[in-house]
Formats: C-alpha cells, structure tokens, sequence
C-alpha cells in the first residue's frame, strides 16, 4: 500500500532569536484543509550556507534529530529548502529558554528554588541520556553527543 501526503506549507512570523550559525523563526505549518500549527523553523544563516562543511553538519544534526523521541527534547518534524536556504521545522515550545528565566529573577531580586533548579536539571539529563544512548535500526550506538548545553538552548515550556 502507497500513502501519498500532500506538501505541507510553512509560513514565517517572526523571528525569535539568531545565533553564530542559525536563526530561529515563529512559523505556522498549514496542511490539509487549513489546519494550523505553530512551529519553530531553524534557518542557516546566508552567509553559510555556501559552506560545504557547515551545511554537512547542519543536515547531519536534522537527520539524527528525525530520529530522537522523548518529551525533554524539541521534536523535529520536517527538513526542507525555501530559496537555496536550508531550513529545520521543529516543535514550538511555548515558554521561554533557562537564560531569559535566569536573567528575570536577578532582575527582580530572586533566587530559583535549588528543588526546580534541581528538577530542570534532572530532565535536561533524562532528554540528553536518550540522545546519547540513541541507536540506529542495527543496534549500533549513533555516538550522539551534544555539544552546546547552554541556559539559552534550554527551553522550559508553560
């Protein structure tokens, strides 16, 4: 039996945040019957994008993020190409990254509770365990290792 899909269809809201590598964009996936989602949409940057090495890199990290499913990590749905520019659509995570939460309580004169310091930190472990124990169809371990643990690649949802 043959499925065939029919093309999904992002469009860009706004722009999020921007990196050394990517920028990352409020997208809304529209499919069949103008059903809607949010999405986050991670672009390379233009200026490398003409980087062979960069771009075997950023399509590597789409294809192995295909294939990780656990709730502590961000869902990639789709890879795709939009004028020579290569993009990843991703889980909208509503909530805000561990940095901005950091920099708000010292703005407003608190501490995080060391509990929900500890609880965070306990489940970016249980998201990080399963990338790096991740393996592929044959049992070989895929090697995964993260290497940009920081309070901004941290989201915490509502």
């Amino acid at each position: 039996m043959q499925v065939r899909m029919s093309a999904q269809r992002y469009s860009v809201l706004d722009k999020i945040d921007a990196g050394g590598m990517a920028e990352v964009w409020r997208g809304k996936a529209v499919s069949l019957q103008g059903f809607e989602k949010l999405v986050a949409i991670k672009r390379v940057l233009p200026e490398l994008s003409e980087n062979d090495r960069f771009m075997r890199m950023f399509l590597d990290e789409a294809r192995l993020s295909l294939s990780l499913n656990h709730a502590n990590i961000v869902q990639t749905f789709d890879i795709g190409v939009s004028d020579s520019k290569y993009f990843i659509v991703m889980e909208w995570v509503d909530g805000a990254n561990l940095k901005t939460i950091c920099e708000t309580a010292v703005e407003q004169g608190f501490r995080i509770p060391k509990e929900q310091a500890v609880f965070i930190m306990t489940e970016v472990c249980k998201g990080l365990s399963h990338a790096h124990s991740r393996r592929d169809s044959e049992g070989n371990n895929l090697g995964v290792v993260h290497r940009d643990i920081s309070p901004p690649n941290v989201l915490i949802s509502r």
